[in-house]
């Protein structure tokens, strides 16, 4: 189970005959301690913005599978019309069977009219549907992007945690293999990786 920042920032080590230098020790702690407690809020950070580009993600998908079925529903309705409007216009026809020249004119001229406007009804159907898969795509790729950024810091907090793990275990492997020597400067190698606002 690993550790928290708290467990460390916590620790108590036990004093031996010539042990280490408890100050230094207990500063060392600390400054270990706030290093690993912001890699652990980094990495929540990242692990929550994950998760929002995944629901952005779904919720992206969801918009364009309520726009393609409102094009569908659009387009059956307008179909709808004018197969009705032709509909009338052949009754119209059949009442007027002694006009027949106007009246095959007439019905040439609605069943062309009906096959251009849903024609041009499908076609700018399918150009609104392919603009939004385009669109759908590219916010897809977008994300994904984003996820794989999110997840190379993830990787990257991850490693820098092992590090600082490392690091605390050969410091303190160092410190109490030293118990018999003169106390030596505790920390000096971390310094580097502490900030500045985490010392003061």
């Amino acid at each position: 189970m690993p550790i928290k920042p708290e467990q460390v920032n916590s620790s108590k080590l036990p004093g031996a005959l010539r042990g280490y230098d408890r100050d230094a020790t207990d500063e060392l702690l600390r400054r270990v301690a706030w290093d690993y407690l912001q890699v652990e809020r980094a990495h929540s950070t990242a692990v929550e913005e994950a998760e929002t580009l995944r629901s952005r993600v779904q919720e992206l998908e969801a918009e364009l599978a309520s726009q393609r079925d409102g094009f569908d529903r659009e387009l059956r309705e307008r179909t709808a019309v004018l197969e009705a409007q032709l509909e009338r216009v052949r009754n119209t026809l059949r009442e007027h069977e002694q006009r027949d020249e106007m009246t095959r004119r007439l019905l040439e001229s609605a069943q062309r009219s009906a096959r251009e406007l849903r024609e041009s009804t499908r076609t700018e159907c399918e150009s609104l549907i392919k603009a939004a898969q385009r669109r759908a795509v590219e916010i897809e790729a977008e994300s994904r992007a984003t996820i794989r950024h999110s997840l190379r810091e993830i990787d990257r907090l991850n490693k820098l945690e092992r590090d600082l793990k490392l690091q605390l275990r050969t410091m303190l492997e160092s410190v109490i293999g030293t118990s018999s020597a003169e106390p030596a400067p505790a920390a000096a190698p971390l310094a580097e990786h502490v900030p500045s606002s985490a010392v003061q």
